[in-house]
């Protein structure tokens, strides 16, 4: 079936039941018939539109798969309070780093990697917090690096006081030249954060700078796992000068069904450098493969 004619359908359906409602309503007046089509086809377009318009989403991993072409690794749930939802975001952040991991098993961390999602909203910083962790807990050191200088949420995201956060991070280290060793804080054994520090009025420009190009030097000097938490790529252009400046080994690229576009992600995908090897994981509850749950349930072999 055609994706427009469930929308086309509506419409006219509409139209027709707002002629009846006005020749019910008025039948001694001519122009009833007219004012009713009229009214059904203004609430026609707007359901139509709104048909189209979630008729666009994505509706599931599969799809996104296959619109954005890149590989699969992880479906990752939003946060839960239970044990089972522990479980399963846990395994989850585990497939990620594994995704991650260098293919000659030799152990080292997996460098620079940006974790970014087309629209906001998408789950991208659960994702990174959550990848960060799971590089610590197997005793590979991380720095987890607030990047995103809109609306920086990984130090919540992580467990940490937003309103206590230090003034200074990741803009002190590109603007003032301090160095990133002074600059990061301990959250748990293995993982350490470096937080945005104050926001400045030119993000794109900050982080598509030479600065900016010296303090991903020093992050990957430090000998650590790096996991960037970006601003998502298609509203402002901050994470695609990241990008530009080169010295990403990998993409994490989150995308969330039932809530971005299917141009959307293509757009976005069509940003990301190839050599970055991108890959794809999904976010949401209702997105997580009902056998996850069973396989992880206890008693369940």
């Amino acid at each position: 079936m055609p994706r427009a004619l469930p929308s086309l359908l509506a419409l006219v359906l509409l139209t027709v039941v707002g002629v009846a409602a006005g020749l019910l309503a008025l039948p001694d007046e001519a122009w009833a018939p007219a004012a009713g089509a009229g009214v059904g086809l203004l609430v026609g377009a707007v359901v139509a539109a709104l048909l189209l318009r979630r008729r666009r989403r994505l509706r599931d991993g599969a799809e996104a798969q296959a619109v954005s072409g890149l590989p699969l690794v992880a479906h990752v749930p939003p946060p839960g309070r239970d044990a089972q939802d522990v479980r399963r975001a846990e395994e989850a952040f585990r497939m990620l780093r594994a995704a991650l991991a260098p293919r000659d098993g030799d152990g080292v961390p997996a460098g620079v990697v940006l974790v970014t999602s087309a629209a906001p909203g998408e789950g991208k910083t659960t994702a990174a917090a959550g990848l960060a962790r799971a590089f610590a807990r197997a005793g590979r050191p991380v720095v987890a690096v607030e990047a995103d200088l809109r609306r920086p949420g990984l130090t919540a995201a992580l467990g940490g006081d937003q309103a206590g956060t230090p003034k200074r991070g990741l803009t002190a280290a590109i603007v003032g030249g301090v160095p990133v060793d002074d600059l990061l804080v301990e959250v748990e054994p293995g993982l350490r954060l470096l937080p945005a520090g104050e926001l400045p009025p030119n993000a794109p420009e900050l982080l598509g700078s030479p600065d900016a190009a010296r303090v991903l030097a020093e992050l990957r000097g430090l000998g650590a796992a790096v996991v960037l938490d970006t601003a998502p790529l298609l509203p402002v252009a901050d994470t695609r000068e990241l990008l530009r400046l080169g010295g990403i080994d990998r993409v994490l690229l989150i995308a969330r069904p039932g809530l971005v576009d299917r141009r959307e992600v293509r757009d976005a995908v069509a940003l990301l450098p190839d050599e970055a090897a991108p890959i794809l994981a999904v976010s949401g509850r209702a997105q997580t493969p009902r056998s996850y749950d069973q396989y992880l349930r206890d008693g369940a072999r």
